[in-house]
């Protein structure tokens, strides 16, 4: 249990607010006055974490930071997604209270003094929540509604702290907490503040305070069906995935999509090769490996687009990733045969011991290529 301990002597505390951003160059000069405004009586750092938008919200973000020592600016080349984005900012923080807010206006920043102040008093969490007593999620239609409540319900199953908002993007938490928590982290999403609900230490408490969703200032909402996947690829994670990794059950089903091209790639083959006359032996064999490799390249291809997204191949990267996959799939087929042939050998049921070797070589195939040619 981690003991969170009001601090007396909070004169110096400082208040560490991180702006995740993308496309947010109309909001930012509108937001950084209101905040300076709303944050005069604290002691605050801003750091603006931007995942190199294509309006350039970092050069405008830049430029209005030229001349305040408080407020800092992170351009990440090689990364995307919010929650990695706050984690990035809280690892640059000098702040004891870390804070997190949208950069888009819609969350009510006179409140960050109620947050800041909530966490100094001992709480691990202060949380603005919309479904508590007092909140609201404004002028959402029916369907977002449905969403999100939805997905509240489903988040709380797997929460070590709850409370009624734990899909909330505005919340501050105290440094010890996320420090102690930071291994544990899974920056999959939107929904970071739910990554910290769920790996808290035990006993970490939270106050909530109500809050009204508002309205953009600018710009579009970031809520698109890949969000929502992300969502659930999370709670997946977070729950069986701890046992039977979500990568392996995705490379599962790219190698079941494989089988299918593989037989279209073989008929197409025979067919040219055999010309309208009977198959040879060697027409056979041609067939085969030309199904084997475009097989093997669909795989490669999806896996590297969809599995390990978060790895992704690029460039000679790429090349290099294709030629060791091929490697380890010709190993993956020999482990398969070599098992399959033992068990049968061996008296084992003809079916069962051709399933148990492929399944030999899916996690050959699956551990080998973790390992070498998506490597974490």
């Amino acid at each position: 249990m981690l003991s969170i301990d009001p601090i007396e002597d909070y004169s110096s505390l400082v208040l560490s607010l991180v702006l995740p951003t993308y496309n947010e160059a109309k909001n930012i000069p509108e937001l950084l006055p209101a905040l300076e405004e709303a944050l005069s009586d604290i002691p605050f750092e801003i750091i603006i974490v931007d995942d190199d938008s294509p309006d350039e919200t970092w050069r405008i973000a830049r430029e209005l930071s030229q001349d305040k020592d408080n407020v800092h600016v992170i351009r990440r080349i090689d990364k995307k997604g919010l929650s990695s984005a706050v984690i990035d900012g809280f690892l640059s923080a000098k702040g004891d209270v870390f804070a997190v807010m949208d950069a888009d206006g819609q969350h009510d920043m006179k409140l960050l003094p109620q947050l800041y102040s909530s966490v100094r008093e001992g709480n691990g969490f202060a949380i603005g929540s919309r479904y508590m007593e007092g909140g609201s999620t404004g002028d959402w239609d029916e369907r977002r509604r449905f969403i999100s409540r939805a997905a509240t319900r489903m988040a709380l199953f797997v929460c070590k702290v709850k409370v009624s908002d734990p899909m909330s993007g505005f919340f501050a938490v105290d440094r010890r907490v996320f420090e102690d928590s930071l291994e544990r982290l899974n920056p999959k999403g939107f929904k970071i503040l739910l990554d910290l609900l769920v790996h808290a230490p035990e006993g970490t408490t939270a106050k909530e305070i109500p809050f009204t969703f508002g309205l953009r200032l600018h710009g579009e909402s970031k809520l698109s069906w890949k969000v929502q996947i992300d969502f659930l690829e999370y709670l997946y994670d977070v729950t069986i995935g701890r046992f039977i990794p979500l990568t392996f059950v995705k490379f599962c089903m790219v190698g079941t999509l494989g089988v299918g091209v593989h037989m279209s790639a073989y008929i197409f083959f025979s067919n040219i090769i055999a010309g309208g006359e009977e198959l040879t032996v060697g027409g056979f064999s041609l067939a085969v490996l030309g199904a084997v490799e475009i097989a093997i390249l669909f795989n490669f291809t999806l896996n590297n687009l969809w599995t390990f997204a978060n790895q992704k191949l690029k460039g000679r990267g790429a090349l290099k990733g294709f030629v060791k996959y091929n490697i380890a799939c010709s190993f993956g087929a020999l482990v398969n045969w070599a098992v399959s042939a033992s068990l049968f050998k061996n008296g084992w049921a003809e079916l069962l011991a051709v399933f148990l070797g492929a399944l030999a070589g899916v996690v050959w195939n699956y551990s080998v290529n973790r390992m070498f040619t998506w490597r974490k």
